[in-house]
């Protein structure tokens, strides 16, 4: 199976918007890295949906460039703009916008080169669907259909990912999971990716870099260390063996036995513990 695509993106394009202050151009230019995370932020109305539109061609800009590895698909000035459906572009909404008749894994393969590509198995397999392949998106949870939203939207192996608050209408504890989902389908195919959210304190978690859109202007800022993405559990067995405390978590539904290289009298059943997603460090107490 092909990977999808990873490509650098330039983007620079100035236009008109109405802020809730008053007038003021978007103007914006910048290159995103092959195969990075961009998270984008900003107060409401500052333009951060209308810079995804232009990056996937719903809406043109007054003046703009947009160049995709060698490939130009804009240029207003040559009056080049390559349509929506040719640029090979994911889109995942606040709303999953899933179609109601198909299948979980009708969704995912209508947006596939071909009904038997081996992403759509595979995009189910990763995203924990494979169970769920055969309902209908009425009968999935919210979260559930936007894990369907996301891997419908890598199905097309696009060339950018682009995200615009997919998961804010979740309680916290799915945007964790989620958010997780992303970092790990990141980690395999390496798509370009923007995501735009509310929550900052959130994307630090998971983008490799920060833009800030405010009144049209964006500024990269640097990231600080990353934290690392994590859950919350309780502790439901203790074993010692070989110098090790064998802890068994329980995490809603599931339960995970670590071991931590220290004396098991430090911990206690029915301690909540933070469980994080990085081997390095697999879990920390929380009181």
């Amino acid at each position: 199976m092909g990977d999808i695509l990873m490509s650098t993106i330039h983007l620079h394009a100035r236009m008109n918007l109405l802020f809730a202050s008053g007038p003021a151009p978007l103007e914006v230019d910048f290159t995103l890295k092959a195969g990075s995370l961009t998270g984008l932020y900003g107060p409401s109305g500052s333009g951060k949906t209308t810079l995804l539109r232009i990056l996937a061609g719903l809406t043109t800009p007054e003046m703009g460039l947009i160049r995709v590895d060698d490939q130009l698909w804009l240029d207003t000035e040559r009056r080049i703009n390559v349509p929506t459906q040719q640029r090979n572009v994911g889109m995942v909404f606040q709303d999953a916008a899933l179609f109601p008749n198909m299948s979980v894994r009708e969704n995912v393969q209508f947006a596939a080169e071909n009904r038997r590509d081996p992403i759509v198995e595979e995009l189910l397999e990763l995203a924990g669907l494979t169970s769920l392949a055969n309902r209908k998106p009425a009968t999935l949870s919210g979260g559930q259909r936007q894990r369907v939203a996301l891997i419908r939207a890598l199905a097309r192996r696009p060339r950018m990912l682009l995200l615009d608050e997919p998961f804010s209408a979740l309680d916290f504890e799915t945007r964790a999971q989620l958010l997780s989902e992303l970092v790990r389908l990141h980690q395999r195919f390496g798509t370009t990716t923007v995501l735009v959210t509310h929550h900052q304190e959130e994307i630090q978690r998971v983008a490799d870099r920060f833009i800030k859109l405010e009144r049209g202007r964006a500024a990269f800022i640097e990231p600080s260390a990353k934290a690392q993405p994590s859950i919350e559990g309780v502790i439901t067995a203790l074993r010692p063996e070989a110098g090790l405390a064998k802890i068994q978590i329980q995490v809603r539904n599931e339960q995970f036995t670590l071991e931590i290289p220290l004396n098991p009298s430090e911990w206690r059943l029915g301690q909540t513990v933070r469980v994080l997603m990085e081997p390095a460090v697999p879990v920390r107490k929380l009181d």
